[in-house]
């Protein structure tokens, strides 16, 4: 059982399920599920938890399986991102294609969607050590891709409950953790 747990490939297949439903639900069987809102929730819902790794290792102590697999959800999370923008692209004619990029709410998420392909992209061991020091300063870009994502969100959604509802901890715990940090420097 613990081998199960443990596995990268059972972890791999669970993050692919949805993607593979989506894909198969709109490509075989013609379905008509609202892929875009569901791509991008679920894109933004890995985003989170990879993102929220560190906070709660400072609050709980170490997480060891989540620490280690914290690369897996921020690849998932570029995975379902490259889901919302293919959907999105498959939907618009070019005339809402080009205009895209002139629309505030829609050209956060092209932004965000360029640093989380260079994060993506740079996110295997290779990289890591080719890049050495570097890498950790690319991996850094994250918070303000978050931040477009979160106003791309914000922006195109007409629940903006679900946006607090699932931003609202992370926001919280990434508050809490620049406070920690600055009375650190206070007191030192």
């Amino acid at each position: 059982m613990r081998r199960t747990v443990d596995s990268t490939y059972v972890l791999w297949a669970l993050l692919a399920l949805p993607a593979v439903w989506f894909l198969a639900e709109r490509f075989v069987l013609h379905g008509k599920v609202a892929f875009v809102p569901w791509t991008g929730i679920l894109s933004c819902w890995f985003l989170i938890l990879a993102m929220a790794v560190t906070p709660l290792q400072l609050i709980f102590g170490p997480l060891p399986w989540l620490k280690r697999r914290r690369r897996y959800f921020g690849v998932a999370s570029f995975g379902y991102a490259f889901l919302h923008l293919f959907f999105w692209m498959i939907n618009a004619n070019m005339g809402a294609l080009i205009r895209s990029f002139t629309r505030t709410e829609i050209l956060t998420g092209w932004v965000a969607m360029a640093v989380m392909t260079v994060l993506a992209a740079t996110s295997y061991d290779g990289a890591v050590r080719t890049l050495g020091p570097k890498w950790k300063t690319i991996q850094r870009w994250i918070y303000p891709m978050a931040v477009l994502t979160l106003v791309h969100w914000v922006m195109t959604t007409d629940h903006l409950m679900d946006v607090v509802i699932y931003c609202g901890p992370l926001v919280v715990l990434y508050v809490w953790r620049v406070w920690r940090y600055q009375s650190r420097l206070r007191k030192a």
